[in-house]
């Protein structure tokens, strides 16, 4: 498997760790699970770790993934979501610009523990 999936440590977010290099089918799989898994466990807050993954996808695969194939999905709305990148790596921005465009309430950090802080903030506050 090319990603594994585990509760944080305090149990308010799920943490999805992708081994390979990205592309919309790894996403389309560990999103899914990742979407299944919030809902049996009532969590609304997800951090994807994609450093050691840089995005294979071209920005027309990348915009299909946000506008139809999370549509497709079914996925929360109502959810905060992180995109945890490697600093060097910038071919995952695409993606976070295509995912709130498209009303999902994704953000890519650079920088773990502010990705954490983020994560574990009041749902009421931005």
């Amino acid at each position: 498997m090319s990603y594994n999936i585990t509760l944080s440590e305090n149990e308010k977010y799920i943490v999805c760790v992708v081994a390979d290099p990205m592309t919309v089918d790894i996403a389309r799989e560990f999103t899914k699970e990742l979407d299944g898994l919030g809902r049996a466990k009532n969590i609304k807050r997800f951090l994807t770790d994609v450093r050691s993954a840089p995005n294979m996808s071209n920005t027309f695969q990348n915009y299909e993934f946000a506008y139809f194939d999370m549509k497709g999905l079914n996925l929360q709305r109502d959810v905060r979501a992180v995109i945890l990148a490697d600093p060097a790596d910038r071919t995952h921005d695409f993606v976070e610009t295509t995912t709130q465009n498209a009303g999902y309430n994704v953000r890519i950090f650079y920088d773990e523990n502010a990705a954490i802080a983020w994560l574990n903030e009041e749902m009421n506050a931005s």
